[in-house]
């Protein structure tokens, strides 16, 4: 009895075939109906052969069908990994990975616990640390999950009023200390005391009072600073700040130097430089007295005659020549556009 002829493509032999078997018209109408590698597990073929007899015949690669992400989805994305997310949706691999990045969601970690609905919805009921104590979580964990999710942090007293004796201890003390002392937030005492307009504590600067200011001068420094109980240093800052002289030493006023008729006829003739160095004075001064009486500042003017003069001597000798200066001559030589003479 002869064997039966096997006639499903399946049941042939698992060797592949060789890279030059001609190719049946059935085998190629599989091309492009499904991915490459399927098409050759399909035909007992390479991927690579199927992917090259595809493109020589110039037959488009198949292309999944677009599947749009649900929140039910997307939901899945970093709490598993993305290849079984993959399995689970259909979306290809490089979707799965496009899409998580395109959500700033990162791969979970070794011992990664996704979050549950019950778990967010205690974020921002109860301080970070604690609820991370609860959970099982670190802080840091917490706050990033509080974070991503725009939840406010945890703020018991917000609506908590401020009595009056509470608001006296205000900048008497840290605002550490005092949120521990009144059982508030530190940032809600910071906040209260800004807005009533009181300085931050600070044990070492003085909070100077009219009552202080008035036994400057009339008393040492040094008692001054024993009876305030302050350094002899801010009490001297002080006293200087407001311009107070030592009690039986009356301040030393330095008075201005008088200008003299001679020295007021010299104004404006030279440069403010050339003035205050033949009168020994400052430039700051020279030029401000010539300002306060209204003299014009010296420029000088070019006749046609010393025009000519430009490049025939060195501009030192010229500036002497002329009373100006060597900057103003190769200034007016640079404008002529006359070149500066040769070195003999």
């Amino acid at each position: 009895m002869e064997p039966d002829q096997i006639t499903d493509p399946a049941e042939v032999s698992a060797a592949p075939k060789q890279a030059g078997a001609p190719w049946l018209p059935e085998e190629r109408k599989l091309l492009g109906t499904m991915p490459d590698r399927e098409v050759a597990r399909a035909l007992n073929r390479t991927e690579k052969a199927v992917r090259c007899t595809r493109q020589k015949l110039r037959i488009l690669a198949y292309q999944t069908p677009f599947h749009r992400w649900t929140p039910e989805e997307e939901q899945l994305l970093g709490t598993l990994p993305d290849a079984e997310v993959a399995a689970r949706t259909g979306h290809p691999l490089s979707g799965v990975i496009q899409r998580r990045l395109s959500l700033h969601i990162c791969l979970p970690r070794p011992g990664h616990q996704p979050w549950t609905t019950a778990e967010d919805k205690l974020l921002g009921t109860m301080k970070d640390r604690e609820l991370a104590q609860r959970l099982g979580r670190s802080e840091e964990v917490v706050k990033k999950r509080r974070r991503l999710l725009l939840i406010p942090h945890y703020y018991p007293d917000y609506r908590r009023l401020w009595l009056p004796a509470e608001e006296q201890l205000l900048g008497t003390m840290t605002d550490e200390r005092l949120a521990r002392r009144l059982k508030r937030s530190v940032e809600t005492v910071r906040t209260r005391r800004a807005h009533k307009g009181i300085p931050v504590f600070f044990p070492k600067k003085h909070w100077w009072t009219a009552d202080d200011d008035k036994l400057l001068g009339l008393r040492p420094d040094a008692q001054v600073a024993m009876l305030l109980g302050i350094g002899l240093s801010a009490v001297r800052h002080r006293r200087n700040q407001l311009r107070i002289s030592l009690p039986g030493q009356p301040r030393k006023v330095t008075p201005p130097k008088p200008w003299p008729a001679e020295e007021i006829a010299m104004l404006g003739k030279s440069p403010d430089a050339q003035v205050a160095r033949r009168l020994g004075r400052s430039i700051t001064s020279v030029k401000t007295r010539r300002l306060r009486l209204g003299i014009a500042s010296s420029h000088h003017r070019w006749a046609p005659e010393q025009d000519a003069l430009l490049g025939k001597f060195p501009d030192w000798t010229l500036a002497r020549r002329l009373g100006c200066t060597v900057k103003t001559v190769q200034a007016r030589r640079a404008k002529l556009g006359v070149p500066a003479p040769r070195p003999e």
